[in-house]
């Protein structure tokens, strides 16, 4: 991932509509290689996770470059995020997770960002099969995931009581799991470190699917 990483930074340095102009071929030559990239890691997480469908077309996994914000000149995000899920419930499930950005702060994971609806499903079912997550997330931990706590509500959402089951998991609106990642390593290196990876974290994943009965 070096161009695409190198790119990011430059575009970083130069977040602006007249730099991105002059430096797109370097742009379509990240892009080219993301989407490469994400072909290569659906292609073989679909053997690891049979929900996953390797024809889907990879696109629809990588998020838009360009940042438009309205009345104002428009920008661009330093970063490139993959995000592969079955999109069997128009994308409310959980998914694996590629963030990529210079200076260190890439990092891959298992996310699940809810609506409304499947937040309070998901709050339910914590609720029910706490020992069960715990057990999970500890097995998680161990293989060098940590949970993102910074979506987590000062106190618990109207309906809960102090002393519920799963409390601290319930008080989260996003649920992910994240383990750093270097992209600069040998492509066939990292493939094969994110792949073990993500297969030691699909028990979370799978959690949150038979939470929402997918």
């Amino acid at each position: 991932m070096e161009k695409t990483l190198k790119f990011l930074a430059d575009l970083k340095a130069n977040n602006h509509q007249a730099w991105f102009m002059d430096h797109i071929g370097e742009y379509e030559r990240a892009k080219s290689e993301v989407w490469e990239f994400a072909y290569i890691i659906l292609t073989q997480l679909s053997v690891i996770d049979a929900k996953l469908n390797p024809d889907i077309e990879v696109e629809r996994f990588i998020s838009n470059l360009i940042n438009i914000r309205p009345k104002k000149e428009i920008s661009y995000h330093g970063f490139f995020d993959i995000a592969i899920n079955p999109l069997d419930n128009d994308g409310n499930e959980p998914a694996y997770f590629i963030h990529i950005e210079p200076d260190d702060q890439s990092y891959i994971s298992i996310r699940y960002v809810p609506d409304v609806f499947g937040l309070q499903v998901m709050r339910n079912y914590i609720s029910k099969n706490t020992a069960l997550l715990d057990t999970i997330l500890q097995d998680c931990y161990s293989a060098g995931f940590v949970l993102e706590e910074s979506s987590m509500m000062p106190a618990l959402p109207k309906g809960y009581l102090i002393g519920t089951p799963g409390e601290n998991y319930i008080r989260l609106k996003a649920y992910e799991l994240k383990s750093a990642v270097d992209l600069l390593k040998d492509r066939n290196e990292l493939i094969q470190d994110i792949l073990i990876t993500f297969k030691a974290a699909l028990p979370f994943l799978q959690f949150f699917r038979e939470g929402l009965r997918l």
